[in-house]
């Protein structure tokens, strides 16, 4: 544990010593279609490296304690001088959007809270998971809302979740519906103080073997690993449940924001982008390149 530690701190001081001297065109910058970047000496750059990928925390986060109601941390500036508060809710595949939106919140000058459940969705249809976690989503989702009734100050809310996590089916039911259904009942079920929600895409994914044919790339310098190891675009990125309830509900006040064109083109997923890895594991983004699709998330807002 104290290893682990220590390696962690060192890639942290690492990634901030990257960010410091962050090169053109570096991670999503590279995929940016309306102002065009290419950088031949990131050609075989990759940050941070695969093995040390998974050992790179989140991006850092203040506990709000509390003995009752969901486990909350902030980010971004301090409530006294924040201009905007918003919400961050889901599972992990919204945690590592905290990154992104936390260069967000430096440029508009906004607070944001984060509110995460391991393997929950934030929705109405109950997540297929064994005891006691199933109970323990239950419970959060139901604490979700009525935190946020409690802080009408937090007037946008930003949601994301795993595309494939199950969910227990009523009689009849198909797995689609039913998370379209969820989804839709939970966004209605909001307090009135929450004007706009933003629904991201969840994020193409990789495979069990991508850091090790990244590490081949590498190596071998003969072929970039971004294109090296790509993977199909079918294969990658399926539809996204919340996308689609998001578009059935046809609401203005729900949104929907699409980063996919930052880790794919039209046929392929790339695995290393602007010299970033964007994956530090088959589905989480790593830091480094949440960071960098900051402006864009920004642009998309």
């Amino acid at each position: 544990m104290r290893r682990a530690l220590v390696l962690a701190g060192l890639v942290v001081a690492l990634c901030a010593t990257a960010a410091r001297a962050e090169p053109r065109c570096f991670g999503a910058a590279a995929r940016d279609a309306v102002d065009p970047c290419h950088n031949p000496r990131l050609r075989f750059s990759v940050v941070p490296k695969p093995s040390d990928a998974p050992i790179t925390p989140s991006a850092p986060c203040s506990l709000i304690p509390a003995r009752t109601g969901p486990r909350v941390c902030a980010f971004g500036l301090p409530a006294t001088r924040a201009r905007v508060s918003f919400a961050l809710v889901g599972d992990s595949h919204a945690v590592h959007w905290r990154a992104a939106l936390a260069e967000v919140a430096r440029r508009k000058r906004w607070r944001g809270v984060s509110m995460d459940q391991t393997q929950c969705m934030f929705s109405r249809a109950v997540s297929a998971l064994r005891e006691p976690l199933r109970a323990d989503c239950i419970r959060w989702n139901g604490e979700v809302p009525r935190w946020l009734d409690e802080h009408p100050e937090v007037h946008t809310l930003f949601v994301s979740q795993q595309r494939g996590r199950n969910v227990v089916l009523p009689p009849g039911g198909t797995q689609l519906e039913t998370k379209i259904k969820g989804y839709i009942d939970a966004w209605n079920a909001l307090p009135a103080s929450v004007e706009r929600i933003y629904v991201i895409r969840d994020v193409p994914y990789e495979t069990i073997h991508t850091p090790a044919c990244v590490r081949r790339a590498m190596a071998r310098r003969s072929k970039p690993p971004g294109s090296a190891c790509a993977r199909s675009r079918r294969a990658a990125l399926r539809p996204d449940p919340a996308v689609l309830a998001a578009r059935r509900l046809a609401s203005p006040r729900v949104r929907v924001i699409d980063l996919t064109r930052y880790m794919c083109g039209p046929r392929r997923c790339f695995p290393v982008v602007g010299g970033v890895l964007v994956h530090k594991d088959v589905g989480h983004l790593t830091r480094q390149f949440s960071t960098t699709l900051g402006r864009y998330l920004l642009r998309a807002l």
